[in-house]
């Protein structure tokens, strides 16, 4: 059973059909699928991250994200990323950079010139250089959700939407899970993904586990649809503020506001001026563009800005998929292959996710992601 109708749970239900009986693989949404962080995401996809455990599992989710896109047949659009970068900036970024090519992601410093031939009308003396990540990408959530979930159905995997999982059922003398207790009833089941988003602490805790899982409000805006002005998703990495142009035109919009963990996602009067201030210092157009709609979501943030993933000890049947710090959405695909490994081999099959146990932190063997954007 697969608790969680996002991204992660899709790709592990994927994964998992590619191998076992799919008519034994069960996947429960609360809500409707996609309806937690994964549909309200800003579609990036990239490897250019600060630690060896995200960049090779993020290039690994590239390779996937490639191959999933022709089998599939989902939208997905290279057009790389770009970290604009103040002088004081540039050497924690050149190091980064070293670190990246060394796992054979190809990203490297380049000047305004380099940008502005990428971003014609963005203004140069906003910033002193960037970081280039060519290997980066962008999809679409929305048809990524739905073309996955109308596979997994055809396949025979049984996907049932409004059902909440509101406790795990524990054998005590056995030490091993043995069902869920959801609004529909009790079903039973031998192995648990658990991939519920915000909703993963709790069911952690209904077995004894205590998983350093917070929700961290975050806030996002798309304007109208205009012509293409861009391609690569562009990061300011002085305000922590990103832009993508969509694939139907509209530009999405995350800067960050000093938000509480765990306090509630709600709309702010002060987030559009404060994304419209930032952008518009970079394109003189920005001001006048309309705003077509606002939301907020969720980070599920961890301590170290890592994902949680894996077997839980000491509750065999029990996997974690969960605490992606924001970056849940590109992750997807390599979730789902380690989480299938695991369920099915006992081993993730890529080594660096065995360092994102759930024990990394009673253990004190955090590892810090200092690439988190929005």
């Amino acid at each position: 059973m697969i608790v969680g109708g996002g991204i992660s749970g899709l790709f592990t239900a994927y994964f998992l059909a590619n191998r076992v009986d799919p008519e034994k693989i069960l996947l429960v949404e609360r809500s409707y699928i996609g309806s937690g962080s994964t549909l309200r995401c800003a579609t990036g996809i990239r490897a250019s991250f600060t630690t060896e455990e995200h960049i090779v599992l993020m290039k690994r989710s590239i390779e996937y994200w490639l191959e999933l896109s022709r089998e599939l047949g989902f939208y997905l659009r290279r057009g790389g990323y770009v970290w604009l970068l103040q002088e004081e900036h540039l050497d924690a970024f050149k190091e980064y950079s070293q670190l990246h090519n060394r796992f054979g992601v190809p990203t490297r410093i380049v000047d305004r010139e380099f940008v502005a031939e990428l971003v014609p009308s963005i203004n140069q003396d906003m910033f002193a250089a960037a970081l280039h990540d060519p290997l980066a990408m962008q999809a679409d959530p929305f048809e990524v959700i739905h073309t996955l979930t109308r596979f997994l159905k055809s396949t025979g995997v049984k996907i049932q939407e409004f059902t909440e999982v509101t406790k795990l059922v524990l054998d005590h003398e056995r030490k091993n899970v043995e069902a869920v207790v959801t609004n529909k009833g009790e079903i039973p089941a031998e192995n648990i993904v658990v991939a519920a988003g915000t909703g993963t602490k709790n069911l952690l805790k209904s077995v004894g586990v205590d998983a350093p899982l917070e929700p961290l409000p975050k806030h996002i805006l798309i304007t109208m649809r205009y012509r293409r002005l861009f391609d690569p998703l562009l990061i300011d990495w002085a305000s922590n503020s990103y832009i993508v142009q969509s694939r139907y035109g509209g530009f999405i919009v995350g800067a960050e506001l000093a938000e509480n963990t765990s306090g509630e996602a709600i709309n702010r009067i002060d987030y559009m001026p404060h994304a419209v201030r930032i952008w518009s210092k970079f394109f003189k157009w920005f001001p006048k563009v309309y705003i077509l709609r606002y939301w907020t979501g969720y980070y599920v943030m961890t301590p170290d800005h890592h994902p949680v993933y894996g077997p839980v000890e000491g509750v065999d049947g029990v996997y974690i998929a969960a605490g992606f710090s924001g970056h849940g959405f590109m992750l997807g695909p390599v979730t789902g292959y380690v989480t299938s490994r695991w369920v099915i081999d006992g081993d993730p099959g890529i080594a660096q996710a065995k360092n994102l146990m759930l024990a990394r932190f009673t253990m004190g063997r955090l590892i810090r992601e200092k690439a988190v954007i929005g």
